[in-house]
């Protein structure tokens, strides 16, 4: 049996350190105080041991803390600490499935067969430590034959202790009492009788003490002694990942919540990694500093009704492949923010994550290279940025494919899909997110079966004008005694974009129409392939006429 014990001393000054990114401070080598409790009553619940040093003590009130100049005072904030312990889990859980949350600031994990891996028992606390290091933590690492030897190890001795089995007794023999943490009146009593270290504390007899101090005095000298074992109490792998922070002052410019952002996202990306996991769905949850007593617009009925879900902004970035890459959720994001920038000054930053498999691709030996999907989801971003994410169909709507809702607005970038329509041009463009466009393979094999592959290569191809052109066409004249509109004759020349064509050779009508049933979607037209010539020149187009509004149009040209 092997177990390992990571404690963080001084955990709440830590945490505080490592939340707030403005205060340029070590914990080593500077005094941080943390204070708690109501704002007119603020006292120091936790400080580091330069602070210690220079006069800072628990209990002490803010006013009195601020006499020394140098001690940085920062305020405890529960989320912080939160955070900081899930981090410092996610540390061990590279080395180990077992892991124990056993206090805050301090974590014990099951190395037991794990020595294969990672080393001997020095090196592989070597590696636990290094870990904590590169997730901003300082702590001191204990590895023992159970798991309370290993916690004593850990808060009673700096560095890295590794006690051999058979030598607890010895090892923790000049320990204080004041690592076992007692209750006050045992600790009072303990003094009292002289009882200062863990050898003095196992050197008594054990029924005299438990006469004294029932039970709980006899399981304190046994812990003393190192013949404690017990069972880890294991913790549940985290199912989803959350960094905050508060800010000091609050910030308008989408420049220095970047800079947050990608601290915040690195130190997801960092605990994702550490579980081989990735990210394909991101929430950023902004707290706003919004004053309302100080707006001198009047306010609606409904914006009141509204006011409580004004204080915060809320944007979702979702992936069609999971990533491990902060810099491409970070860029990303910060398009979305120039997008659909928040309406007051950011005061507090809470991002999530999402855990999802890491997807492994090979690519084919006779296939095109196609771009990275996260390469191809900032482009695609880009492109909503400059034409805008939507455009209003209300002119032309479209009956939308059964699985997919109807919106009155569709996309602008996407990827298109073929409608399952005969209406000429009939198409829809899909977000890139996973749920509503499946893999890229998916996507691959449906584009290839809707291309016709495998069959003979067309010999025109038919450029469409988006919109069409609007022309004026000139027509030959009917049979004599048929007036009726469906009956003209052939197009004879076809004006548009300020040029008159003679229309040399014609073949049509072709009629088509679709969606009776929908007042507003009802389409009826007549399509006519035509020769123009153009200057000279000619060229084979397709023109059509709009049976509803008389109107014609130049669809597109074959090449």
């Amino acid at each position: 049996m092997l177990f390992a014990c990571i404690h963080l001393p001084d955990f709440p000054v830590q945490a505080a350190l490592r939340a707030d990114a403005s205060v340029q401070v070590s914990f080593q080598n500077n005094a941080v105080a943390v204070l708690d409790g109501p704002e007119s009553l603020l006292k120091v619940f936790s400080c580091n041991e330069p602070a210690r040093c220079a006069g800072i003590a628990i209990g002490m009130t803010k006013l009195q803390a601020e006499t020394c100049p140098a001690v940085v005072l920062l305020k405890r904030i529960a989320e912080q600490e939160e955070a900081a312990q899930a981090a410092l889990l996610e540390c061990v859980y590279d080395f180990s499935p077992r892991v124990e949350s056993t206090c805050p600031g301090t974590v014990i994990v099951d190395l037991t067969g794990a020595g294969r891996l990672f080393g001997s028992p020095h090196g592989m606390g070597q590696q636990i430590a290094a870990r904590a290091t590169a997730c901003g933590f300082t702590g001191n690492v204990g590895i023992a034959g159970n798991p309370d030897v290993s916690l004593h190890a850990a808060r009673g001795f700096a560095g890295i202790t590794v006690i051999a089995e058979g030598e607890e007794a010895q090892r923790l023999a000049s320990l204080p009492v004041e690592v076992l943490q007692p209750s006050p009146e045992m600790l009072d009593t303990l003094d009292s009788w002289g009882i200062r270290t863990f050898k003095a504390l196992a050197g008594l007899p054990s029924i005299p003490l438990t006469q004294r101090l029932g039970q709980p005095g006899l399981h304190l000298q046994r812990l003393a002694g190192g013949a404690v074992r017990r069972e880890l109490v294991l913790t549940e792998p985290a199912t989803s990942f959350q960094e905050s922070v508060e800010l000091e002052e609050a910030v308008d410019l989408l420049e220095p919540l970047g800079f947050v952002l990608n601290r915040l996202l690195g130190e997801l990306m960092t605990r994702l990694q550490a579980r081989s996991l990735a990210t394909d769905h991101v929430q950023v949850d902004l707290g706003l500093e919004v004053h309302r007593d100080r707006q001198i617009q009047a306010e609606l009925p409904s914006d009141r009704e509204a006011s409580p879900k004004a204080s915060s902004h809320q944007r979702a970035l979702k992936m069609p492949v999971p990533t491990q890459d902060a810099k491409v959720l970070l860029k990303l994001l910060q398009l979305d923010m120039a997008a659909h920038p928040p309406p007051a000054p950011v005061k507090k930053i809470m991002v999530e994550v999402f855990p999802a498999r890491v997807r492994l691709t090979q690519a084919g030996l006779f296939q095109p290279l196609a771009p990275e999907p996260a390469k191809l989801e900032i482009t695609l971003a880009r492109l909503r940025a400059a034409v805008g994410e939507q455009e209003n169909v209300a002119n032309h709507p479209r009956k939308p494919k059964p699985g997919f809702p109807e919106t009155p607005a569709q996309a602008r970038v996407g990827f298109p899909l073929v409608m399952d329509s005969h209406r000429p041009d009939s198409f829809q463009v899909l977000p890139s997110s996973a749920e509503e466009t499946g893999n890229s393979n998916d996507r691959e094999t449906r584009g290839r079966e809707e291309a016709g592959e495998g069959l003979p290569a067309p010999q025109f191809v038919l450029r469409w004008f988006r919109p069409p052109l609007a022309a004026q066409v000139e027509v030959e004249c009917g049979p004599p005694g048929n007036e009726t509109s469906h009956s003209r004759g052939k197009p004879a020349a076809v004006i548009f974009n300020g040029m008159k064509a003679k229309v040399i050779q014609a073949c049509g009508p072709w009629r088509s129409s679709g969606s009776w049933w929908d007042q507003a979607g009802q389409w009826q037209r007549e399509e006519w392939d035509v020769a123009l010539n153009l200057n000279g020149a000619s060229g084979l187009y397709r023109i059509f006429r709009d049976a509803r509004s008389e109107a014609w149009f130049v669809e597109g040209m074959y090449d």
